[in-house]
């Protein structure tokens, strides 16, 4: 909370920009390369030899005293026919394989989440990507065959929206030395090759697992599957895993609690601003102009894009007969002889603004996800895998987003950011954030303690634990204000949990010399409560007793961290709800435009990142009284 201004000079400036504006979603300034791919080279240690139950393993020793295996295929390259198919197993091989770097990322559009050399508007990555990595303590896993006690296991899943992103981009050393855990960090598919579902893929579909569209989901729990098989060779404990991932990879986390078929390969999870919201097999699939409309992005609309854009029909009218006359068997071959690059090219090719676009993703296909929303799910004990949670978010969530958004942003000398009105900034920053912690975090908890309390007793349920991250003291100058204009945004998190500051994300320099105490403390202090989680299903006083006590939350109960100087790491009542920011919207009197208030409303619980089954169609046309005249959502979010 406290917030340390200090001089920046113009080159610290310029990195810290060109960090910011690839997080999270794609830069909107024309800065051409910015790579954050590692060149370190490992050599193999005897001492890592692993077997596997596909074959032998030899990793390398890593800084802090740990072992690292990187690079190490769980599942068969999703290549050609396979390329819209569950995971298939792998190969087992003979030779002992070296791991001793990370594997390529799955194919994305180029931002410095990918981890691979790259510049703006490249495809990067490959098909071939399913692949983990691993890091355990030398002194607790030089020999796993003589060890009595295995090691807790903590998952991490990426984010990146299910569109970018890569597991090389976290290493696991810190957490797995200081913790005393075995880290893993899993690829799995993104984009259209890891969401897509459509007629033709379904009919020609062996199963229903190939049939299902949810390809980076199946991937996860292929990777679960490999961990439950073969983490004990590391030094694991196949019973005792959590699987913990912020933004998207909270998202996925919720799904897996949602899977019927992740059931049992996990025992805790965490997640750190992520997302109930899933996608009906209508949205996905449909033309927009349909009567149920599916997204601008639905596996129809770009099927129609495909053949206009490869000269097989004039235009997207004709191409919706051409599809009507096609064979499913000749729509599905059309898919499959594509390239990546050219089905991604084609998903972005006149699309306004490809920064923020996403496929429909988690979708409710009614076998690897159930038809119904995630809150529903939750809402019942015997509908989900039940087990202990940690769920947070960061205060200032959306400012990371706000930061690069030319509506309250501009660029002094075309470069710099500056808040164009702060009261309006901090205004809509506080809306929009609010949002992300009711919707991503209060709904899941109500929802999930709901069904607790329906069993009648709570003794021996699991625990839920919630969070708010509120640290914000980044640096601040003459040029670029970043506590006021990122604040505690959106995965700033993360360096805490791994205790990088320098490497992981590539956002160095919004940690200066002046906060090193604090945040080295305060990092302590999270990634104590994570290990003792993973440990126990309860984040309780840390690792080593020492911490202020983490409760379970009956409804308000929250931990908040900050730095010493911000107040530090402390349970405070916070209980933001869902009725409290709609009567908030509904009565701020700064708003004094109706369709303003409207629009707050839409992009609240309609048209955002979080889920739309929030959304009260009466509230919106009664809204403060004065209604939103009739207006469709859609084409008022258009307007503006």
């Amino acid at each position: 909370m406290n917030r340390r201004h200090s001089k920046v000079g113009l080159p610290i400036v310029t990195a810290l920009i060109a960090c910011l504006i690839g997080y999270g979603t794609y830069t909107r300034l024309d800065i051409d390369k910015f790579n954050s791919v590692s060149t370190k080279v490992h050599q193999a240690n005897p001492g890592t030899l692993r077997d596997t139950v596909n074959g032998p393993v030899i990793g390398f020793s890593d800084s802090n005293d740990t072992f690292g295996w990187t690079g190490i295929p769980y599942a068969a390259p999703p290549l050609g026919d396979l390329r819209w198919r569950a995971p298939q197993p792998i190969a087992d091989w003979q030779e002992t394989l070296p791991v001793l770097e990370p594997g390529i990322a799955c194919t994305q559009i180029w931002t410095f989440l990918a981890a691979e050399k790259g510049a703006k508007g490249d495809i990067v990555g490959s098909e071939d990507c399913l692949t983990l990595n691993v890091w355990s303590p030398q002194r607790l896993s030089a020999d796993p065959s003589t060890t009595d006690a295995k090691l807790p296991v903590m998952v991490w899943i990426h984010g990146g929206g299910n569109s970018v992103g890569s597991s090389r981009q976290y290493q696991g050393q810190n957490l797995a030395e200081e913790q005393k855990i075995i880290f893993v960090s899993v690829n799995y598919r993104l984009g259209l090759l890891g969401s897509f579902t459509h007629k033709s893929i379904r009919s020609t579909a062996a199963n229903a697992l190939d049939a299902s569209g949810n390809y980076g989901l199946l991937d996860i729990i292929a990777a679960l599957n490999w961990i439950k098989s073969n983490i004990h060779a590391f030094g694991g404990d196949a019973n005792n895993v959590t699987v913990f991932g912020e933004s998207a990879g909270g998202r996925n986390i919720f799904a897996l609690l949602a899977s019927p078929l992740a059931k049992g390969l996990f025992h805790k999870a965490i997640t750190q601003s992520g997302s109930v919201r899933s996608e009906s097999l209508a949205s996905a699939e449909n033309y927009i102009d349909d009567e149920q409309p599916g997204s601008q992005v639905s596996s129809n609309e770009l099927l129609a894009r495909l053949l206009v854009n490869q000269g097989i029909s004039l235009d997207r009218e004709e191409a919706k007969d051409d599809l009507n006359i096609m064979t499913d068997e000749a729509i599905a071959a059309l898919l499959y002889k594509q390239s990546a690059d050219r089905l991604i090219v084609n998903i972005y090719r006149d699309v306004g603004n490809p920064d923020t676009l996403q496929i429909p993703q988690l979708l409710r296909d009614g076998y690897v996800l159930p038809d119904k929303p995630f809150t529903d799910v939750f809402g019942n004990i015997d509908e989900y895998n039940g087990i202990p949670m940690i769920i947070g978010a960061n205060r200032d969530e959306e400012k990371s987003f706000m930061a690069r958004d030319p509506n309250f942003v501009k660029r002094q000398l075309g470069f710099y950011p500056s808040i164009i009105d702060k009261e309006k900034y901090e205004r809509f920053a506080g809306y929009y954030s609010a949002r992300w912690y009711i919707l991503g975090v209060t709904e899941p908890a109500k929802a999930m303690q709901s069904a607790q309390v329906a069993q009648g007793n709570l003794t021996g349920r699991p625990g839920i634990y919630t969070y708010r991250f509120d640290w914000d003291e980044s640096p601040s100058g003459w040029i670029v204000d970043f506590p006021s204009l990122v604040g505690a945004g959106h995965g700033l998190e993360i360096g805490f949990i791994f205790n990088d500051f320098v490497g992981g994300l590539q956002l160095p320099f919004l940690y200066g010399e002046e906060s090193a105490p604090g945040r080295t403390a305060l990092s302590k202090a999270m990634m104590n409560y994570w290990g003792q989680f993973a440990y126990t299903g309860s984040p309780g006083r840390g690792r080593y007793y020492q911490q202020p006590e983490w409760t379970v939350w009956s409804g308000s109960e929250t931990m908040i961290f900050d730095s010493p100087d911000g107040g530090g790491w402390r349970m405070e009542k916070f209980a933001p709800s869902r009725e409290d920011l709609t009567q908030q919207i509904e009565a701020d009197k700064t708003i004094t435009d109706q369709l303003v208030r409207c629009q707050l409303y839409v992009e609240t619980f309609l048209i955002s990142y979080h889920s739309a089954d929030f959304w009260d169609p009466e509230r919106y046309e009664n809204l403060g009284g004065g209604g939103c005249d009739n207006q469709n959502p859609y084409q008022l979010m258009e307007a503006f």
